[in-house]
This record gives C-alpha cells, sequence and structure tokens, in this order.
C-alpha cells in the first residue's frame, strides 16, 4: 500500500510533500489509498493527513476518522473538506498555510557567518519566551530529541531553527536586537542542507498571509505549491 499511496500522492507533489515525505520517510501508518484520495496518520506526531483530488471521496475519509479516538490534529487539501471536518470532527480550523520544498540537486551554499549548534538546556527559557509555540519543557523535548539548533556569535544566541514533529523544518526565530542582518536565511539553510544530507526532501509549512517568510523560502530556492493546504486541531 506504501508504493501505491506514494504514486497517488506524487501526482500532486508539491500540494502532497508532508505526506509523501512522511510514507518515504517510514513514519506513515497508512489508512486508506486510491487515486485522488489518500488518508495517513503521521506516527511521530499523531497528525492525520488528507489528501483529496474531489470532495466526495474526502468526505468518506473524513467518515473513516469518526472511529478513531485520537484525532487531534488534522491536515486536509480542500477548503470545504476543512469545514466539514469541522462539523463533523468537532475539529476548528487553526491556520491555512502553503508547502514549501527544496528540490534542487545540492543544497544553498551557507552563508557561515553563524556557529550554528544544539543549543544547552539553560537556553530553553529564552527560546520559550521568544517562540509562542512552544513551552520551555516542549522546547528542552526538542532539544533532546536533536530537533532544535541555535545560531551564535560567539556566546550569543542569535536565532533558533528546528524540526517539527511531523518532520517540517520550523521553529525559525531570529531575535530582535539580531534581525534584518539576513541571519534567518544562515539558519534555515542549514536545516535544508542537514535534511538534504539525511537523504530527505527538505520542507516547511508557511502561512499564506507570511509574505516575508514566503519571501525567504524564494531566496533559499524552495518550490511553493500552488494551493495552500488547512490545519484543524481540537480545542
Amino acid at each position: 500500500m506504501h508504493t501505491q499511496a506514494l504514486k497517488y500522492l506524487n501526482e500532486e507533489r508539491m500540494l502532497n510533500i508532508a505526506m509523501s515525505e512522511a510514507v518515504r520517510r517510514g513514519n506513515a501508518e497508512i489508512l486508506s489509498a486510491e487515486r485522488g484520495a489518500v488518508l495517513l496518520r503521521e506516527k511521530n506526531s499523531g497528525v492525520y493527513m488528507l489528501y483529496a483530488r474531489d470532495y466526495a471521496p474526502g468526505e468518506a475519509l473524513l467518515n473513516l476518522l469518526l472511529e478513531r479516538d485520537d484525532v487531534r490534529e488534522l491536515s486536509v487539501t480542500r477548503a470545504d473538506l476543512c469545514r466539514k471536518a469541522e462539523e463533523l470532527l468537532g475539529l476548528r480550523l487553526d491556520f491555512e498555510y502553503y508547502h514549501v520544498a527544496y528540490l534542487e540537486n545540492r543544497p544553498p551554499e551557507p552563508a557561515g557567518r553563524l556557529e550554528i549548534r544544539t543549543p544547552s538546556e539553560e537556553l530553553a527559557g529564552v527560546i520559550a519566551d521568544h517562540y509562542e509555540y512552544l513551552n520551555e519543557e516542549q522546547v528542552i523535548a526538542h532539544i533532546r530529541r536533536g530537533h532544535l539548533f541555535g545560531g551564535f556569535l560567539g556566546d550569543k544566541l542569535v536565532g533558533f531553527i528546528g524540526e517539527h514533529p511531523e518532520g517540517s523544518i520550523g521553529i525559525l526565530e531570529v531575535l530582535p536586537e539580531f534581525r534584518r542582518h539576513g541571519y534567518a536565511y544562515d539558519l534555515e539553510s542549514f536545516m535544508i542542507d542537514r535534511h538534504f544530507n539525511q537523504g530527505k526532501i527538505p520542507f516547511a509549512q508557511i502561512f499564506t498571509d507570511n509574505e516575508k517568510s514566503l519571501s525567504l523560502q524564494r531566496k533559499l530556492g524552495m518550490t511553493q505549491a500552488e494551493q495552500s493546504c488547512f490545519w484543524l486541531a481540537r480545542r
């Protein structure tokens, strides 16, 4: 089923890059795979991901989720299925986003201005203070898993970047006093290079209204999906 799922997902490659990477990385529990409609659960994060070219097969897959008691987060590829998931599963839209992915044959050249390394756990509070989506305990967990990196000038933390549980590049932040020097490029190019050399396709999920970040992705050579996706969560 994994081979078939990957084949179907690659028919709309950029739209489905998070799902196809979950399959490629061995982290996907595939619940259903047909041409134009795939449903899976990403094992590391527990996030359910649904691709449907048309509404009717997508609605049928949403009904499959009624049988599951662990649906806390869900991504879907259609606005009408987002609305249906809210109605059917009691989830709420968290954000709309574009997938971006690095599809070039070699990683971007690093600027080499920062020393990028795993930060000490003593910096977890500072990182949590500058990133609203993780608390200090969650930052420490990311550090211990090797999924969070800091960029340093000497002993000064300039910014940080990491990997979300489902495998996307994110958690990117440059501290206010170091902004407007291009350090976000340095940090993300490091993560792209890291994933590239691990045999992964580097990808990220960017809010549709975050033009600053979308511009950065273009500078890095990332390809952007034409169609947006929708991320829902239980609140």
